[in-house]
C-alpha cells in the first residue's frame, strides 16, 4: 500500500461490513428505512476510491420486478436515473444520495434495492485504503464513532467483501400515500474528502506529534478546567443559556473529563488534538499554545466527544443505556450546532447527558484547593432552581436518572 489515506465512510456509516468492487469501497442506507407505497426514501451511498489512481464508476440499480406471467412483472421499485456515472479522483470519497419511490400496486415487504458497479482505470493503482481495519479506539464509553470525526485518526472495524453487486433492503409498508405533488427523484453526488485533504491532515498530526513534552506540561487538570470553566460560561451565555456556578462547574469538569480520557491514552490523543490542530492550520490561527488551541479552536469538536462520552458515563451510571443511538446523536448534534451558533437551546438540553456526566464523575476531577462536595451542593441548588425542566412528560425518567445520580455522588 503507497500511502494510507484516513477512512472516510466510517465517519458516515456505522457498518462492520463494507462492499468493494475493482477498488471502490461503499456502503448505504435508506433514510427513512421504511416508506408507504408512493412515498420516497432516500437512498446514501457512501463511496471512497482506494486506489491512488482516478477511476471512473458505473453505478446501475437493478431492481426486482413483482411476480408476473409471461415475464409481465413491475418493478417494485423506482428510481428516475437507473444508470449513475461518475469520475472518482487517487482516494477521493463521496456521497450519492439516490431518491427511491415504489410502485403505487407494491405489497408490503421488504425489497432489496441492488447496486451493481461497473469500475474502470487508465492506469493499475496501488491501495489507499486496506480491504479490513480494527479501530484503536477504546469502546467502553462511545459505541459508535459516527460524526466524532475521530475515526481518520482512530479508524474504523470493518472488513470488505469483494462483490459484483450489493443489495440494501427497503421495507415498505402500510396503505398507499401518494405525495401532493410530484417528487423530485434526481440524484446528487457530492465530494466528502478529497487528496488535497492528506496534506493538512499530515501537517496537523506532525505538529502535535512533535509537540507531545509541551503538551504534557501544558495540559493540565487544572490548567483545562479553568480555561473551559470560563469559555462554556460565555458559550452558553451566547446560547441565551446563563450558567449557575454549579452547572459551570459541571460542565467544565465533564469538558475536562474527556480531555483526559484521550490525553491520558497514547492512541488515543490524537484524535482529540489532531483535529483542532487541522482546523487551526487551515485558518491559520497561532498554535503556540495548546489551551488557546482547545479553547478557541477545538471547543466544538470537544463539545461532541464530551456529550458522546457523558451518555456512555449515563449507561455506566445507571447499568443500562437509556436512549437509542439515533436520538443520542440527534440530542448531540442540536446542542453542538446551538452552541456554535449562538442560538437559543433549553435547559433541559444541559442536564441531558451533560449535567448528569458531570455530576457522575465530579468527584473524579479533584482541583487543588476544591472542596467536591461542595461543588455538589451547588450543583444541586442549581436543579432545584431548574425544576421546570423534569415535569414535561418524557423528561420525568430523565429528572429521575439525575436525581439518583446526584443523591450517589453527595453520599
Amino acid at each position: 500500500m503507497a500511502v494510507a489515506y484516513p477512512d472516510i465512510i466510517g465517519e458516515y456509516v456505522d457498518n462492520p461490513e463494507r462492499y468493494e468492487t475493482a477498488g471502490v469501497q461503499y456502503s448505504g442506507y435508506f433514510e427513512p428505512a421504511s416508506i408507504t407505497p408512493e412515498q420516497v426514501s432516500q437512498f446514501y451511498l457512501f463511496l471512497q476510491n482506494t486506489l491512488n489512481v482516478p477511476l471512473a464508476v458505473t453505478i446501475k440499480a437493478d431492481i426486482p420486478q413483482t411476480g408476473g406471467l409471461f415475464g409481465g412483472g413491475r418493478p417494485t421499485l423506482k428510481v428516475m436515473e437507473p444508470i449513475v456515472q461518475l469520475k472518482l479522483a487517487s482516494g477521493e470519497a463521496g456521497l450519492l444520495i439516490w431518491p427511491v419511490t415504489t410502485d403505487p400496486q407494491v405489497k408490503a415487504g421488504e425489497y432489496p434495492f441492488n447496486v451493481e458497479l461497473k469500475v474502470a482505470g487508465e492506469n493499475r493503482g496501488q491501495r489507499v485504503r486496506p480491504a479490513q481495519s480494527k479501530s484503536k479506539l477504546d469502546a467502553t464509553l462511545i459505541d459508535s464513532v459516527v460524526g466524532l470525526n475521530i475515526v481518520g485518526i482512530l479508524g474504523a472495524t470493518y472488513t470488505a467483501k469483494t462483490v459484483k453487486k450489493a443489495a440494501f433492503p427497503l421495507k415498505v409498508a402500510g396503505p398507499p400515500s401518494p405525495p401532493e405533488r410530484a417528487p423530485r427523484l434526481n440524484h446528487k453526488y457530492e465530494t466528502v474528502w478529497s487528496e488535497d485533504r492528506a496534506e493538512s491532515l499530515n501537517q496537523a498530526l506532525q505538529e502535535v506529534n512533535s509537540r507531545q513534552a509541551k503538551f504534557n506540561k501544558e495540559l493540565t487538570i487544572e490548567g483545562i478546567f479553568t480555561t473551559l470553566y470560563a469559555e462554556s460560561i460565555s458559550r452558553f451565555a451566547d446560547a441565551g443559556l446563563p450558567l449557575r456556578i454549579g452547572e459551570a462547574i459541571a460542565l467544565a469538569k465533564i469538558l475536562t473529563f474527556s480531555c483526559q480520557y484521550f490525553l491520558s491514552r497514547p492512541d488515543h490523543t490524537n484524535a482529540l488534538l489532531v483535529p483542532m490542530w487541522e482546523q487551526a492550520l487551515e485558518a491559520q490561527a497561532d498554535t503556540t499554545y495548546p489551551l488557546e488551541v482547545i479553547r478557541s479552536v477545538g471547543y466544538f469538536h470537544l463539545l461532541k466527544l464530551a456529550l458522546t462520552l457523558s451518555f456512555g458515563l449515563v449507561a455506566q451510571a445507571t447499568g443500562r443505556q437509556p436512549w437509542p443511538l439515533n436520538e443520542r446523536q440527534a440530542v448531540t448534534q442540536y446542542i453542538v450546532d446551538n452552541v456554535e451558533a449562538g442560538q437559543q437551546m433549553d435547559p433541559e438540553f444541559l442536564y441531558l447527558p451533560l449535567m448528569m456526566a458531570g455530576t457522575y464523575i465530579s468527584n473524579k476531577i479533584k482541583l487543588e484547593g476544591e472542596n467536591p462536595q461542595h461543588s455538589l451542593t451547588l450543583m444541586k441548588k442549581a436543579r432545584e432552581a431548574r425544576r421546570d425542566i423534569f415535569l414535561d412528560e418524557d423528561m420525568i425518567p430523565a429528572g429521575q436518572i439525575f436525581n439518583q445520580i446526584l443523591k450517589k455522588a453527595l453520599a
